[in-house]
């Protein structure tokens, strides 16, 4: 499996091994990177996690488009269909985060412990860099589309605002570039230790929320969205979570990634079969506990609106990271056996989606900035609403096609260009990367 990135594999270090050259990174899903070794058998193709993936893209996409195809406002706040849609609409977000934890212990962790370390630490600064840059498409979209003032999108470029659909990127930046010294942590501590460290910063959720600068304050409109960014406090905003808690789905993903390690490969022994079980039964086990203690059994309902409509995300309350811990638990592992122990085909078109997720996420939410926002009625504006999601998909679909054809005159000038422009993008990186490991004690 060389190349195109269709299929996640797990890299074990049975043999040397040498990175494959990105052709054109740029254009490939971010996580589903491949591992060329000297024995096949050290390739193992995660489908299901591509397809878990590829959904919550496509789910996330839908719901933006719900919003700006005018189907959304239709519907009262507490409307039950809508809110049932919406509801399980939110569950893409946690999957699609906590997935990105699962690559950095399945596919770069790896690496690392097989010495490359300088090269791995390049490549996920690159990708940081190349995520910027997909942020700014959207905030130069939404300056086209007359949603801001220009004013505005530099305070966003410099992560001084929020944005209604692209701050997963936002988020994404940060996180790769600090994927490095969490898998340091990770090394170091261990998942005891980091798996206290996400349960603190959901205990300390209610002084977090207490963090905020004074409304009076002349720094309130620039520092408040910052504080409500990096760590949660402040005033409520668009975009949750916060990058703080945040990472702690990150970290939940990498549990779930050494699960997925022991359970797909055919040298694990039945005690460390049991042990990975057993940790997964007990991360369901406490994030429904947590649903189940927050949860509002005087009034249900009211519980499933909250989730729904983003009330629990933007203030990165407990009850919405157990939510989608608990989510994204029986997501993957019902993925994982379709795809993975039943060789289940259906579906399998839908991975353009998770190999294009960061040109979805940016062009996609470009294309629905820009969209006109078109006066309706209710059955006009749901087939709006599905006509950008077809538009976003369709978007993706050729993109896609481009970055893997071959033969084609365009698609060959396509891979050339991005050749050069990742050449570029990467420049910067590489050259942060040698001090930067070095902090890390990596050599």
């Amino acid at each position: 499996m060389q190349g195109n990135g269709t299929e996640l594999t797990k890299y074990t270090a049975a043999g040397p091994a040498d990175l494959p050259q990105d052709s054109f990174p740029l254009t490939r899903e971010l996580h589903a990177e491949t591992i060329t070794t000297s024995s096949r058998e050290a390739q193992i193709r995660i489908i299901g996690l591509d397809i878990c993936r590829s959904v919550a893209i496509l789910a996330t996409m839908f719901s933006h488009a719900l919003f700006a195809g005018g189907a959304q406002p239709y519907y009262a706040l507490d409307h039950a269909g809508l809110i049932w849609l919406r509801y399980f609409l939110q569950l893409s977000p946690p999957i699609f985060i906590i997935l990105f934890g699962s690559v950095l212990e399945i596919v770069y962790r790896p690496r690392i412990e097989a010495g490359q370390k300088l090269q791995t630490t390049a490549r996920l600064l690159t990708r940081a860099a190349q995520c910027y840059l997909l942020y700014l498409v959207t905030l130069l979209a939404m300056l086209a589309a007359g949603l801001g003032s220009p004013a505005y999108m530099l305070r966003c470029a410099l992560f001084f605002g929020a944005t209604p659909y692209g701050d997963i990127l936002k988020f994404y930046t940060l996180a790769l570039a600090f994927a490095p010294a969490l898998i340091w942590l990770r090394d170091r501590g261990g998942f005891v230790t980091l798996g206290a460290v996400s349960i603190v910063i959901h205990l300390l959720h209610p002084l977090i929320t207490r963090l905020a600068v004074p409304e009076t304050s002349a720094a309130d409109a620039y520092l408040s969205p910052v504080i409500g960014f990096l760590i949660g406090g402040g005033e409520i905003v668009t975009g949750g979570p916060s990058f703080l808690h945040g990472m702690t789905f990150v970290i939940w993903g990498m549990m779930i990634g050494r699960a997925v390690i022991v359970l797909t490969r055919a040298s694990s022994s039945r005690r460390e079969i049991m042990q990975a079980a057993c940790s997964m039964g007990a991360l369901l086990l406490v994030s429904g506990a947590v649903l189940l203690a927050f949860w509002n059994f005087d009034a249900p309902f009211n519980t499933v609106r909250d989730l729904s409509n983003l009330t629990y995300r933007n203030i990165n309350h407990p009850i919405y990271f157990a939510f989608g811990l608990f989510g994204t638990l029986l997501a993957v592992f019902v993925c994982l056996i379709l795809y993975d122990v039943f060789r289940v085909k259906f579906g399998l078109s839908l991975t353009f989606a998770g190999k294009t997720s960061l040109f979805t996420f940016s062009f996609g939410n470009a294309l629905l900035y820009l969209a006109p926002a078109l006066t309706l009625s209710l059955t006009g504006s749901w087939i709006y609403t599905f006509a950008l999601f077809f538009l976003v998909c369709l978007q993706s679909y050729a993109f896609n096609w481009l970055q893997t054809a071959r033969g084609n005159w365009l698609a060959t000038r396509f891979q050339a260009l991005i050749v050069q422009i990742n050449s570029a993008v990467s420049w910067l990186p590489r050259q942060v990367a040698a001090p930067y490991a070095g902090l890390l004690g990596w050599r």
